[in-house]
C-alpha cells in the first residue's frame, strides 16, 4: 500500500511533528526553569502559547483521527473496553485535562503567578504525551498492521482524511 495512503504510516508521521513540538516544549520549559530574566520568561511563554495552540488544534485533530478512525475498526480485532485501546482512551482524556493544566498555569503566572507552576504542568503534559506517543507506535500501531486488511485500511485512511 502507498505510505501515502496507509493510516497508520500516516498517523506515525504525525506522531513525528508531535515529538518535535514537545522537544521544543521541554527546551523552553527548561530555560525558563533556569532563567532569572523576567523579560526572557515572558518570550519564553510567548512561545509556549504558540505550542499551546497546536495542542488544541493539531494534536486535537490527531486524536479524533485515532478516536473515529483507527479504533472503532482496531477494536473489532482487539476489543474497546479493555486492552491497549481502552487505556489509550484514558490518556487521551488525561492528555486533554493535562493540557488545560497547562494552559491555566501560564495564564495565571502572566497574571502574576508562579513560572514554576508553568514549568510543572508543561513537564506533566510532554511526559504524558512522549509515553504515549511511543506505546502507539511500539505496541498499537504494530496489531494494527497486523490484524487489518487493505481494505479496512483504505476505509480508516478515508475518514482520517475527512477530520479537519
Amino acid at each position: 500500500m502507498d505510505t501515502n495512503l496507509d493510516p497508520i504510516m500516516s498517523l506515525r508521521s504525525d506522531h513525528e511533528i508531535v515529538r518535535g513540538v514537545l522537544n521544543n516544549l521541554e527546551g523552553y520549559l527548561k530555560k525558563i526553569g533556569a532563567s532569572s530574566s523576567y523579560s526572557l520568561r515572558k518570550n519564553l511563554i510567548n512561545q509556549l502559547n504558540e505550542i499551546t495552540a497546536f495542542i488544541d488544534k493539531d494534536l486535537e485533530i490527531h486524536f479524533k483521527k485515532e478516536e473515529e478512525a483507527l479504533f472503532p475498526v482496531l477494536g473489532n480485532y482487539i476489543g474497546l473496553e479493555t486492552g491497549p485501546i481502552h487505556v489509550m482512551l484514558i490518556e487521551h482524556k488525561h492528555s486533554r485535562e493535562l493540557s488545560e493544566d497547562f494552559k491555566k498555569s501560564i495564564k495565571d503566572y502572566q497574571a502574576g503567578g508562579n513560572y514554576k507552576t508553568v514549568v510543572s504542568a508543561g513537564g506533566s503534559f510532554a511526559s504524558l504525551l512522549s509515553e504515549h506517543i511511543d506505546k502507539e507506535d511500539h505496541i498499537l500501531f504494530n496489531m494494527a498492521d497486523m490484524h487489518l486488511t487493505q481494505d479496512e485500511k483504505r476505509n480508516i485512511m478515508k475518514k482520517i482524511l475527512a477530520i479537519k
